[in-house]
C-alpha cells in the first residue's frame, strides 16, 4: 500500500512518521516540530486534529486524570487540560497541513468526530489513524473507511476490535490499511512493549504492520524494525522535561536526525537469509591438506600423515577429508607438500 507517494509494506523502506500531537501548546510549536521532522528526513507527521470545544465534546467527565513520568517523578494532569491545549481553528489546521506539505512531509491525523473526517479530506491529508479510543467506535470507523484514504488502526485494544475494524474497512472497499502494535503507558514499561506482537500480526493478516513506540529513548524502534514493523510512529517534544503526560517519552529535534540514521542502519544491515547459502571465508583462511611428514610411494594415506595449512585453494581441500584417507601414493610426496589428486590413486 501506499500513503502519498510512499510505498509501505515488505520490501520497502520503514516509513517513519513523527508525532508532535500531544506535545505543542499552539500553531507556531507545531510548526517547529513539524519543521525539525523534514530537517531529520521523516516520512510523516501526525497530529490528532481538535477544534476549540472538542475537548468539552469528547469529555462528559472533566475531573479524569492521566498519570505520568516526567524526569522528576510521577506526574498526573486533567485530561481535560491535556487535549484543551492541543486545540487548533480550521484556518490553522489548514494553514499547517499546507506548511507541512511545502516541506515535503505526508499529514497523518486521528478525528475524534465525524465531521472532523470530512474536513480533513477537505484540506488533503494523506491518511487517517483512528485513535486507541475509538477503535471500537464502529460508526467512526466506518466514516473514516468511506473516504478511501488509507486507514492506520491503532491495535491497542484487544484485537477482537481491531480485526472488528479491518472488517469494516474492507467491507466498505478500503483496504490501504496499517496494523499499528501500541503499547501503552506515559511511558511504556520495557516488559510492557511486547514486540513479538509484531510478528503475530503479520501472521494474521498480510497488511503492512507498524509500531508506535511509548517507551523511552529510541531503542524499541530499531527492534520493532528487526522484527519487521513496516511503519514506525515515535512521539516528539520541543522539550521533553515538560511536565506534561507525553513528553517524557518523547524524542527532541537535535536527536531526530541520528533516530532516522540509526532506523536505515538497521535496515540496510536486515539483509537476507539467502546469505547462508554462500560462502563469506576467503580461501585464503580456509586450509588444504599437507604432508605431516615424507609419505613414500605405495603408502596408504592415514591421519597421522596429514597436516592443514592455507591457503584453501593450493591442494586438496580439508572439506575432502573423508575421500582422502585410505587411498595411497602414486609417487614419493616430500613433507609439507600441498597434496594433489594427480598425486593419489584413486
Amino acid at each position: 500500500m501506499s500513503i502519498g507517494n510512499k510505498k509501505i509494506g515488505q520490501g520497502e523502506a520503514c516509513f517513519i512518521s513523527l508525532e508532535p500531537s500531544a506535545t505543542y501548546t499552539n500553531l507556531e510549536g507545531a510548526k517547529k516540530l513539524t519543521k525539525a521532522s523534514s530537517e531529520a528526513c521523516a516520512d510523516a507527521v501526525k497530529f490528532q486534529t481538535l477544534f476549540p470545544g472538542d475537548s468539552d465534546r469528547i469529555l462528559g467527565k472533566k475531573d479524569l486524570k492521566v498519570n505520568f513520568s516526567t524526569f522528576t517523578g510521577k506526574k498526573d494532569e486533567l485530561m481535560f487540560d491535556a487535549i484543551k491545549r492541543r486545540e487548533l481553528t480550521k484556518e490553522q489546521w489548514k494553514e499547517l497541513v499546507d506548511y507541512t506539505k511545502k516541506l515535503k512531509l505526508l499529514f497523518i491525523s486521528s478525528p475524534y468526530f465525524l465531521e472532523t473526517v470530512d474536513f480533513l479530506t477537505e484540506i488533503n491529508v494523506d491518511a487517517i489513524k483512528v485513535s486507541k479510543g475509538d477503535i471500537n467506535n464502529v460508526i467512526l470507523v466506518e466514516k473514516i473507511a468511506k473516504t478511501k484514504l488509507p486507514v492506520i488502526l491503532d491495535g491497542r485494544e484487544k484485537f477482537d476490535d481491531v480485526e472488528r475494524a479491518v472488517k469494516i474497512c474492507e467491507d466498505n472497499g478500503n483496504d490501504q490499511i496499517i496494523i499499528m502494535h501500541c503499547p501503552s503507558g506515559y511511558p511504556a514499561e520495557n516488559s510492557d512493549v511486547h514486540l513479538n506482537a509484531i510478528k503475530t500480526i503479520h501472521e494474521k493478516y498480510d497488511y503492512p504492520v507498524g509500531f508506535a513506540d511509548h517507551s523511552l529513548g529510541d531503542v524499541m524502534n530499531y527492534a520493532a524494525v528487526a522484527l519487521g514493523a513496516n511503519m514506525l510512529e515515535k512521539t516528539i517534544a520541543l522539550d521533553k522535561t515538560a511536565e506534561r503526560s507525553e513528553h517524557y517519552m518523547s524524542l527532541e529535534p537535535n536527536e531526530l536526525k541520528s533516530f532516522i540514521q540509526n532506523i536505515r542502519s538497521v535496515e540496510s544491515a536486515m539483509g537476507t537469509s539467502e546469505i547462508l547459502n554462500s560462502s563469506r571465508v576467503s580461501e585464503d583462511l580456509r586450509r588444504c591438506f599437507v604432508a605431516k611428514k615424507d609419505i613414500q610411494k605405495g603408502e596408504k594415506i592415514s591421519i597421522s600423515m596429514l597436516d592443514f595449512k592455507r591457503p584453501g585453494n593450493a591442494g586438496i581441500s580439508c572439506a575432502e577429508g573423508y575421500f582422502i584417507l585410505n587411498k595411497t601414493a602414486k609417487i614419493d610426496i616430500t613433507k609439507d607438500t600441498f597434496l594433489q589428486w594427480n598425486m593419489l590413486n584413486l
